[in-house]
Order: C-alpha cells, then structure tokens, then sequence
C-alpha cells in the first residue's frame, strides 16, 4: 500500500472528506488530492500532523516510502529560512525606514507626506510580524477604507459606473478611479481564493460580495409604503432570503471549521 493510498484509507475510517482533512492540515483540498493520487508527497511538519490526526507512528504512515536520508534533507530545508520569508523581512524593512523618512520631511513640509509616512510604517510592521498573507492583509487592508472613504471626501464612488449619466458626459477622472477599485477588488478576489482555503468556498465568498451590492434592497421589505413599487418590494424579500441563506451557510461552514480546531 502506497502512502497516499494509506492517507485516502485513514481519511475514510476517520469519516473525514478531502475538505475536513485539508482544513485540518492548513492545505488546500487539491493538495490533499495530490497526497492520496501520490503525485505529491506531504513535507515532515505534515507527515508529523497526519500521524498525530490519526493515531498512527509515523514510522507505519511511511514505511519505505520515504528514505531516512530524504526525510533528513526535507528536515534540513524545512527548518532554512525560505527566500519568500527573507523577502518579507527585507520588504518590511524598507518599508518602515521610507515611512520613518516620510513622516521626519512630512512634518516639515507637508502633513500629507507625513500621513503617507504612517501607512507605509504599518505596512512595514504588517510584513515583519505577520508571516501569513501579509499582502493580502494590505490589499484589503488598504483597498477597503479607501473605497468606504473615497464617497465622503470627493464625488468618486464605486456605484458610480453603474449609472448610465456618467457615460454621457467625458471620462473623468472619477470613472477612472472607480473603475480601479474595481478592478483592484478582483484581483484581490482571486489572490485570497488562490492563496487561502477560500478556494474551497468559492461561492460563499461570491455570494457575500454580490449581497454587499444589493443590501441596501433589504430595508424596503420592512419599509412598505403605497409608493413602493410591487415588483421592489418582492426583490427586496428575495434579498431578505438570500442573506438569511448566506447566514445559514456561513454559520454551517464555521460550526465545523470550529468542530475540526476543537477536535485537534
């Protein structure tokens, strides 16, 4: 028997799918996949994992299938700083000294470099004590204050490119901005997806975005007057049963992502 035939065989007799399993080890379910197929072989830390997940030594979990000596260069790798944690590293560091140099000449010359100096500081910290996602904590970090403030500061606002008014004077600068944040939305979209276990709720992510477009529906289904307009009234209470759906879902995937922790 293979070792991803014995993880596929351990997973089934623990009642665990890919998913549960895949959450348990911090990978994704293609990753899992991968294991039980052999086209991929689990690193040390995650051999140690599956063998304390299923009461296994670890010496029955790989047998022959593994050499001492390739366990011991795995080991060996694994405990080296990776190049994308020393990137981190250096990043933060530079980050923090231009946010230090801005904030010292902003003070000086002008209160908008200064501020410009704060954020590049705690981007700074962000890289150097957060070693998972630190970018995409940025991104959102960064992308979701601007696109609430941006409406209360100027007329841009990303709403805006769905009114046809807008199309029928010159592309401003306004359009341009929203179309951005846009588009920085979804590219943030698709990096958490790919790099978190998100990807395995796709939908549930989609879901909750397209609610955050429609939401504003769900106060005239309690709001009813002899000037709505039946047909908003009937949209507004498939929103109320759509987000009851999201809640229902969401609290279903948290009760068992809390269950697996708790079982650990």
């Amino acid at each position: 028997m293979t070792l991803g035939e014995k993880i596929a065989k351990l997973r089934t007799e623990h009642r665990l799918s890919q998913s549960d399993l895949a959450e348990r080890m911090g990978v994704s379910r293609q990753s899992i996949s991968k294991w039980e197929t052999g086209s991929s072989i689990p690193d040390l830390d995650k051999l140690v994992s599956l063998s304390n997940l299923f009461e296994i030594s670890l010496d029955d979990l790989v047998k022959t299938q593994i050499p001492i000596k390739e366990m011991n260069t795995r080991a060996s790798e694994s405990s080296r700083p990776s190049a994308e944690y020393s990137t981190r590293k250096i990043t933060g560091w530079m980050l923090l000294g231009t946010g230090l140099l801005s904030v010292v000449l902003g003070t000086a010359f002008n209160l908008l470099l200064a501020f410009l100096g704060l954020y590049l500081i705690l981007c700074g910290f962000i890289c150097l004590f957060i070693k998972k996602h630190p970018g995409l904590l940025i991104g959102w970090g960064t992308l979701l204050p601007c696109a609430f403030l941006l409406p209360r500061f100027s007329s841009a606002n990303m709403n805006m490119i769905f009114h046809p008014i807008v199309y029928q004077r010159a592309f401003t600068l306004q359009l341009v901005i929203s179309y951005a944040l846009w588009i920085a939305l979804f590219l943030l979209i698709i990096a958490t997806i790919k790099s978190t276990n998100l990807k395995t709720h796709t939908w549930l992510l989609v879901g909750w975005i397209v609610l955050s477009q429609v939401y504003g529906f769900i106060p005239i289904a309690f709001r009813y007057t002899e000037d709505t307009i039946k047909y908003y009234l009937i949209l507004s209470w498939c929103t109320v049963i759509y987000f009851l759906a999201l809640l229902f879902f969401t609290g279903r995937h948290l009760y068992r992502h809390l269950r697996i922790r708790t079982q650990n």
